[in-house]
């Protein structure tokens, strides 16, 4: 990835070429290239769909909450691929030590062609490399 507009401020690992966290304001800068975005969960993250989708050639991680207004708007009506992911993840403090598991499922989302070739052509690599994060 090139960019990762919402990367902690101690990432224990590299995500992406560019790593932004909330002390660069990701959500109001520029997003240039392939974009992962594992936006914070809450009601924020719904400015940070919206801004996946109008990017498009991003790459999303977020809970599988269908039903919701945001999903609607942001994934249903404008996404190229939906990937859910079996069971739940789990997830890793910035000092790199395992965490819990996530409160709800979780998908990624592409919004473009390019995007979507990459989480079919990836799908086996992508299920194989989350086995080790799922609880």
């Amino acid at each position: 990835f090139d960019l990762d507009p919402c990367s902690p401020i101690v990432p224990p690992w590299r995500t992406a070429t560019t790593m932004l966290n909330i002390n660069d304001d990701g959500l109001s800068r520029k997003w240039d290239g392939l974009v992962w975005c594992n936006p914070p969960y809450g009601k924020e993250a719904e400015l940070w769909l919206k801004k996946c989708s109008e990017h498009k050639r991003c790459i999303a991680l977020i809970f599988a909450r269908t039903e919701t207004k945001s999903f609607f708007e942001h994934i249903w009506s404008k996404a190229k691929a939906v990937f859910f992911i079996k069971g739940r993840l789990c997830f890793y403090h910035v000092d790199g030590t395992k965490g819990g598991t996530a409160g709800a499922p979780s998908v990624l989302i592409a919004w473009d062609e390019e995007t979507k070739e990459m989480l079919r052509d990836c799908k086996h690599a992508l299920i194989k490399s989350l086995e080790k994060w799922k609880s």
